[in-house]
């Protein structure tokens, strides 16, 4: 007996210490890096998606030559990113008046034509103008199709004793005047070989066509030399894959359509695509990870496609929280006609993840995929790339990441990889059930037989 537990011991320990290897998974692409670097980042294909059982990548592995797998952990997905503009000189004028009614009492005006514009000023009260006196800047800022967020002064050569406050406007007509910053101080001094300045206006981003520069109370106005405009970041999204599929009508449910993507894509954009111009309808879209499971609204929308060739509008596309299902229902309400006649499509669009993984043991890696044995093993990005900074997308870490690309997909395991798996947990814990129950009923029966054989024998009874 002892010696039967010993050997079921010795199978469920070699059914522990069994490793993953490349030939537990379905599909398989091979890993070209390039450089010495010991961590790398690729940007996983679309036939990866295809090809996972599960929407947490939980079933994907980087195998090194040798076969074994290597650490790996995934980039957080950067749908957008702030896209910094480039800094640029704008053309400005100087603003003359009375020095007593200040900026508020010019009337200013500017014609454009032939190239250039021209800048007209009148006083609005009646009194004696000094037209010498230096008011302010008019800066002309209608070019720019971004906001600005600050600008950047330049003086002349040999001003340095410089100390003032000024103030930035913005307007879009030159008539009424919103305040950006009241008093923002501009200062340029020289004491014992060191300068000190601080020529930088700062105030929140802003796009207007025109900007004020005015300096109220004091008593020395700023010569400018030239004048800097720095835009504000822009938000760029991240370009997206996409995958276009045709609908399918079940024969019973009139103003339904359902889509199979064949994958699970992290998708965050749709795309109606409806088949007849001049439609519009009011429609509600859903989804759900498998054919068994409920499902679930993603949104309620109106779809449209007016006008004709190139002169069509349709409604864009439909931004949407991340859903990672395969099946799409698209319900349609029929008042109107529906879509009339064809079949809609329907296309995902979703920003694909970066993988990290370190290059331990030699090359060539394979990136393996489609298994339904496979637990998750991804590292956090913090733990594998020492140093992480989420804030910055091209350097994230202490250590450069090296370059890597993807080959064509190899079929590993096939389809036996994607099959229903042996729950060796709960059968494990079943057979450990079964032989304990059995131990204690042997222990109890040979218990039994040990106190049998050591009752005395009955005496017998005298005879008289």
């Amino acid at each position: 007996m002892r010696r039967c537990v010993r050997a079921w011991l010795l199978c469920l320990w070699a059914v522990a210490a069994l490793a993953e290897g490349p030939a537990d998974f379905a599909f398989g692409i091979p890993i070209e890096t390039r450089g010495p670097q010991a961590l790398f980042q690729l940007e996983l294909p679309q036939t990866v998606y295809e090809g996972v059982l599960r929407a947490d990548l939980a079933d994907l592995r980087v195998f090194n030559a040798a076969g074994e797998p290597v650490p790996h952990a995934f980039l957080p997905r950067a749908t957008a990113t702030h896209e910094k503009r480039q800094s640029l000189r704008l053309p400005y004028f100087a603003l003359r008046g009375d020095a007593v009614a200040g900026v508020e009492g010019l009337e200013v005006r500017i014609e454009r034509g032939a190239g250039r514009a021209v800048v007209t000023m009148n006083g609005r009260q009646q009194v004696p103008a000094r037209a010498d006196t230096l008011l302010g800047y008019l800066v002309d800022a209608s070019s720019l199709q971004q906001p600005l967020r600050g600008l950047g002064l330049e003086l002349p050569s040999g001003l340095d004793d410089v100390v003032m406050r000024v103030r930035v406007e913005a307007s879009d007509d030159l008539a009424r005047w919103t305040t950006l910053v009241a008093d923002a101080p501009v200062l340029r001094l020289q004491a014992g070989g060191q300068q000190l300045e601080q020529l930088r206006l700062e105030f929140p981003p802003r796009q207007a066509r025109y900007l004020r520069l005015s300096w109220p109370g004091s008593p020395r106005p700023l010569p400018l030399a030239g004048l800097i405009g720095e835009p504000g970041d822009v938000l760029v999204e991240a370009p997206r894959l996409w995958k276009q599929v045709a609908a399918m009508a079940p024969p019973d449910k009139p103003g339904e359509y359902v889509f199979d993507l064949g994958g699970q894509f992290p998708a965050d954009r749709l795309r109606l695509l409806l088949p007849q111009p001049n439609t519009v309808a009011a429609v509600e879209i859903l989804s759900r990870p498998r054919t068994n499971a409920a499902w679930q609204r993603v949104l309620l929308t109106t779809a449209y496609r007016l006008g004709q060739g190139s002169q069509e509008t349709v409604n864009p596309d439909l931004a949407v929280a991340t859903v990672s299902d395969r099946h799409w229902l698209l319900r349609v309400d029929q008042r109107g006609g529906g879509l009339g006649v064809g079949m809609p499509q329907l296309a995902v669009g979703w920003v694909p993840q970066r993988l990290v993984f370190a290059a331990r043991g030699d090359a060539p890696f394979l990136l393996a995929y489609g298994s339904s044995r496979a637990a998750l093993a991804a590292y956090p990005i913090a733990t594998l790339l020492p140093g992480y900074r989420s804030d910055d997308t091209e350097q994230p870490g202490n250590f450069p990441l090296g370059s890597a690309s993807t080959g064509r997909v190899q079929t590993l395991a096939g389809e036996s990889a994607s099959r229903e798996a042996i729950d060796w947990k709960r059968w494990t814990l079943w057979a450990s059930l079964v032989l304990g129950v059995a131990l204690l009923a042997w222990m109890a029966w040979r218990l039994a037989r040990q106190l049998a054989a050591a009752r005395p024998p009955d005496a017998g009874s005298d005879d008289t």
